[in-house]
């Protein structure tokens, strides 16, 4: 009877190319670019340094530019205080709604309120420096979640988890808030909670390939490797074939399950049990080693995963 050895392959996070969005989120902010404009004149890139280059060469006039926004902004304080009095009731109705403030079961109600409130202020603070020009939930939403990005850099996963869950409290609708939620209950070991999080994303937004990814990682670090592989980083490599960090994770996930499969098979030739690595494959006719199923490409997969649904409703297998 021969033996595979197989190495152990460690999984690479499914956050780490989450990081690297987060930073260019910091830098972007930091240099008060507006990504989606199409007349940005950074490059399309995913490099970080050609982010910051870009930048330098308007840093001058980006100062002379905020001394006259900083300027005019003067003369219209008393207008936007009424309009922000406004904001500040929805941002607390919000809360509310989402019920907010019965997470924090630690604090009284004036704690809670006035903690609501210093996040508000800071949030409104970081707004009025962006180049945003309305003050709205939308905007304040955002700013909580670049927010949350920065306290992912710092590594300080429970304030990200708090700021991300107030920008979907204001906004419930953006499956991006939920994913990065998602990465910072990762990063917290909060396993459970970062699964919903997904789905809610993927319920938003089903094409969202980032979502399967950090799916796929957090049923993985569970050790359900079948769903990681399944649920998670197959379908993430349907949306994105050339998502390496989703490849490698599968790879690992299936050598996991082989591995687990040969020691099994061997329990069993010890208690003189047939091997349960042989299974009917319906499409085409014969037998395929179980060890197999999961290097089956995915034409070749999806036809015997349907076959097998077909045969299981006949009552054949």
């Amino acid at each position: 009877m021969s033996t595979k050895t197989y190495f152990t392959v460690e999984p690479s996070s499914a956050n780490d190319v989450g990081r690297l969005e987060i930073a260019k989120d910091c830098l972007s902010e930091a240099f008060k670019i507006d990504s989606s404009s199409s007349t940005s004149s950074v490059p399309k890139s995913d490099s970080l340094v050609q982010i910051f280059t870009s930048q330098r060469g308007h840093s001058n006039e980006s100062k002379s530019d905020q001394i006259h926004e900083e300027s005019r902004a003067s003369s219209t304080n008393n207008a936007l205080g009424v309009h922000e009095d406004g904001i500040f009731g929805q941002f607390f109705g919000a809360l509310e709604k989402a019920h907010y403030f019965e997470t924090k079961s630690n604090e009284d109600e004036e704690q809670a309120f006035d903690r609501a409130t210093h996040l508000f202020h800071n949030a409104l603070m970081e707004l009025r420096k962006s180049r945003r020009k309305e003050i709205n939930l939308k905007n304040l939403a955002d700013t909580f979640k670049l927010q949350g990005n920065k306290a992912m850099q710092s590594k300080v996963y429970s304030d990200a988890i708090e700021l991300y869950t107030v920008a979907i409290a204001l906004c419930d609708n953006n499956a991006a808030y939920y994913c990065n939620r998602a990465a910072a209950y990762t990063e917290n070991n909060q396993h459970r909670e970062a699964v919903r999080d997904c789905h809610k994303a993927l319920d938003i937004d089903p094409n969202y390939g980032k979502a399967y990814s950090r799916l796929g990682f957090s049923y993985y670090v569970q050790g359900n490797y079948r769903d990681a592989i399944d649920e998670g980083f197959r379908k993430a490599l349907r949306l994105d074939p050339n998502n390496e960090t989703a490849r490698g994770n599968m790879q690992a996930a299936k050598q996991i399950l082989r591995e687990r499969r040969e020691r099994e098979n061997r329990e069993r030739a010890r208690l003189g049990l047939p091997s349960t690595s042989m299974i009917v494959r319906p499409v085409p006719p014969g037998v395929i080693p179980l060890e197999h199923i999961d290097d089956l490409d995915e034409e070749m997969y999806e036809a015997f995963t349907s076959g097998v649904e077909t045969f299981r409703a006949e009552g054949l297998i």
